[in-house]
């Protein structure tokens, strides 16, 4: 370890120390303090970090970004939106068909010409792909794509790209409402659609996650040696349906994915906020999330977060403006702040505004807006700005 490491294990643990006597007064649990001084002492002990080689924002706090990108976005009209919103990274989205080399160095070239930085290229048809995740013909030639795009990600210099465990099918949502008048998803677990079993059979739990410890076992090592950071995705909505389970539903199927992985810095999650929000956790009131990122952020192994609020855990729930849900975002800002995490904080299902091209932008603007402005509020407290 340098000293400087050492210097700033140690500000964690007195950080956790001002907490507990913070909380004296304020009511909150002193469990906090535990956590925070674990933590600090997890990163002495040798916990890994997250961080592949050559990562370039390594130390560098919360970043604002925008996912969902795709190159032909890129105008001039658009990227003085971008920049006026205070956007910083983004995450562009490719088909399969355009993932060589050139392209991908292409790709970055043009949002670094841009003014802005490019956080992960994903594979928008094939990061989720039933062949590999339910072991049809296939997989193998699927894999081998994959790790051919590993290896020319890291050849570009890009660091991160995102994987899910998702299965085919309908039940991501059963309808719409409206949010403060504008259009929402909602999901009704009742009036999930169940489709018939893919292939005419069940897939089980434990078939489930063998076919995943076949994938992670062959791409991992590629990933490692490229040094590119896998972004796993939670299952949305974290129910099984139509005879397949849906493994990545709660916080222990993440351990065991991390165990798999044997904790390798290059594997981690992208925590969709929402998508934790749905699980219903042990109590059926929701997974405890802000416990979730201490324990998971601390060890370095959240890369990315799509920032998203609901109003309820499964089995109904409708999705809100980040301020509306019943999630307390600042909370989950806050955590963040405190295990240091160092990535990128995208809008996630962003409320649909209309059509006019006045008020299209206006739900991602809000909550570019929101997400910005607790990015700032955290930095403050926790003495980095300000």
């Amino acid at each position: 370890f340098t000293f400087g490491k050492v210097i700033h294990c140690l500000s964690v643990f007195i950080r956790g120390y001002f907490f507990l006597e913070a909380s004296m007064t304020s009511g909150s649990s002193r469990r906090q303090f535990g956590k925070t001084a674990l933590a600090g002492a997890g990163m002495l002990a040798g916990a890994p970090r997250a961080g592949a080689k050559g990562n370039p924002w390594s130390d560098t706090g919360m970043k604002l970004g925008l996912s969902h990108q795709r190159p032909a976005m890129f105008t001039g009209d658009y990227l003085d939106y971008l920049k006026a919103m205070g956007v910083e990274y983004v995450e562009v989205r490719i088909p399969a068909a355009e993932c060589g080399y050139e392209n991908l160095a292409g790709i970055k070239r043009q949002v670094e010409a841009a003014g802005l930085k490019l956080f992960e290229i994903m594979l928008a048809d094939k990061y989720n792909s039933p062949e590999v995740t339910l072991g049809l013909p296939g997989r193998d030639q699927t894999i081998a794509l994959f790790q051919n795009f590993l290896r020319d990600l890291g050849k570009a210099k890009i660091d991160a790209t995102t994987y899910a465990w998702n299965t085919v099918g309908p039940g991501a949502s059963t309808g719409a409402t409206t949010t403060r008048g504008y259009r929402t998803r909602l999901f009704e677990q009742k009036n999930s659609p169940q489709q018939p079993p893919a292939g005419g059979r069940v897939y089980t739990e434990d078939e489930m996650w063998a076919n995943y410890e076949y994938f992670i076992k062959r791409v991992l090592p590629v990933a490692e040696e490229a040094g590119v950071r896998l972004q796993l995705h939670p299952n949305d909505p974290p129910v099984d349906y139509g005879g397949i389970a849906r493994i990545f539903k709660n916080r222990k199927a993440f351990r065991r994915a991390l165990e798999i992985a044997k904790y390798s810095p290059c594997s981690g999650l992208l925590l969709c906020v929402g998508s934790w929000a749905e699980m219903s956790g042990e109590d059926g009131k929701g997974e405890d999330l802000v416990d979730a990122i201490h324990e998971f952020g601390s060890r370095g192994h959240i890369f990315q977060i799509h920032y998203r609020n609901i109003s309820a855990p499964t089995p109904n729930f409708s999705e809100t403006f980040p301020d509306n849900g019943y999630l307390n975002m600042y909370r989950i800002m806050r955590a963040l702040g405190e295990v240091n995490f160092n990535g990128m904080v995208v809008p996630d299902h962003v409320p649909r505004c209309g059509g006019d091209p006045a008020t299209s932008r206006a739900g991602e603007a809000f909550i570019l807006g929101y997400i910005r402005a607790l990015i700032q509020a955290v930095d403050t407290e926790l003495g980095r700005k300000g």
